[in-house]
């Protein structure tokens, strides 16, 4: 085993130090670039002030008319953001790497002189590219939490600000910027449009100026479920006139909404679901700060094993929606699952159901559109509770519904009987 040279440690993360604290926000625009998300370095709060201005006043004009006057011409709304202080913080021991497992490095194979240890450099590295992966994929599902640990409660993400306005009232159905829409599910049958249609009907529903250039592009937000749902219900609807891709389902939605400009954008950060967010591209701020400690990342050693090091990395975040007037901003009550998917290690679980009893026996789990036969599998599932449904077969008594527990990289397999 080699040990550790803490005076080499403490230097890389001195010479890198400027790196690392650039690496978030490499991270951070492109997912921006892909979402029109304004990313900007802050170090403090910052007030957007939304300057609302009344009209509807004019009226015509009669000697001795009791006429309507408003108290005041203009209203003010303002948006904020703060970034607040997160903290990813990793303990490692020098004797659970050993040098077997370090031939190659990089790509490059090392010998036994110039070899270093991983955390002179690469646990660093790995420290802040996982930290802003979980940054990305909380950037819409993150509620704010002091006593979280985890990235979920890390500062609030756009869907959380979202839906603080709704409950504030600031985003209402009578106002327009908040609309019902439903579900988006995958079609039950072939004569089923349904998703496609109330998509177009909630686009269509939008403010004229919502739906037009002036003042910027309509962009619509969501999730892949959305738009896999709406493409085969309007594939149902075309029937056998073509097999529109998803480029041609936004031209007729673009038609059919009267959205001539229309933008649809999606990304794995968004999760799973049918939440919508209709607004001016360009209208969602990203705040970060790296500059949130003297030193981005630091290594401290207070364990009572010399061997164990303590790696600390702190930064802020914050995210803002500039603007929620109905002429620039939409959303629905849905909510989304958001998606785990940083690191490298298995974080979800699999489902298999061993029938007897029948050979037509199938089943599906947790209302999932398709089902499985025999001996097969749903894989990807979150961990925690999940519910088994059994499908009928003539002249069978199907199984009970079953509760299962998914464990990450685990198969959890069950028997079921049909009688």
């Amino acid at each position: 085993m080699k040990l550790v040279d803490v005076s080499k440690l403490q230097e890389s993360l001195v010479i890198y130090d400027k790196a690392l604290r650039t690496l978030p926000y490499a991270t951070l625009k492109e997912v921006a670039a892909i979402l029109k998300l304004n990313v900007r370095d802050l170090q403090g709060k910052h007030s957007l002030i939304n300057e609302r201005r009344r009209a509807g006043g004019t009226q015509s004009y009669k000697i001795g008319k009791e006429f309507k006057e408003f108290e005041q011409i203009f209203g003010y709304e303002p948006s904020l953001i703060e970034p607040k202080d997160v903290v990813f913080i990793t303990r490692e021991n020098s004797q659970k790497y050993d040098d077997n497992e370090l031939l190659i490095i990089g790509g490059t194979p090392v010998n036994n002189i110039t070899k270093k240890h991983p955390m002179e450099t690469k646990i660093v590295f790995g420290l802040t590219t996982s930290h802003a992966e979980d940054v990305v994929y909380s950037l819409f599902h993150a509620e704010r939490d002091e006593d979280s640990k985890s990235p979920s409660g890390a500062f609030d993400g756009y869907f959380t600000k979202a839906d603080k306005l709704i409950v504030s009232g600031a985003v209402n159905a009578a106002r327009g910027n908040l609309a019902i829409s439903g579900e988006f599910a995958m079609p039950v049958n072939e004569n089923d449009y349904s998703a496609y249609e109330n998509l177009v009907d909630w686009i269509g529903g939008a403010h004229n100026s919502l739906r037009n250039s002036q003042g910027g592009i309509p962009q619509l937000m969501c999730a892949e479920t959305v738009i896999k749902a709406a493409r085969a219900a309007l594939r149902n609807k075309l029937k056998m006139q073509e097999y529109p891709s998803v480029a041609r389902m936004v031209e007729l939605l673009r038609e059919d909404a009267f959205c001539s400009s229309l933008e649809v954008v999606t990304h794995e950060a968004l999760g799973r679901g049918s939440r919508l967010i209709m607004q001016k591209a360009g209208n969602m701020d990203l705040a970060f700060n790296t500059q949130a400690a003297a030193k981005f990342c630091q290594i401290r050693d207070i364990y009572p094993d010399p061997n164990e090091w303590q790696f600390w990395l702190q930064a802020g975040y914050d995210t803002r929606i500039n603007d929620w007037h109905e002429k620039v901003f939409r959303t629905n009550e849905q909510k989304n699952e958001s998606n785990d998917l940083a690191g490298d290690y298995c974080l979800t679980g699999a489902v298999q159901v061993n029938i007897t009893g029948t050979d037509a026996g199938t089943w599906t789990i947790d209302g999932k559109t398709s089902t499985r036969s025999n001996g097969q599998y749903f894989i990807g599932l979150t961990p925690g509770n999940h519910t088994i449904v059994f499908k009928d077969v003539d002249g069978k008594t199907k199984p009970n519904n079953q509760e299962v527990t998914v464990a990450a990289g685990k198969v959890v397999a069950i028997d079921a009987q049909y009688t």
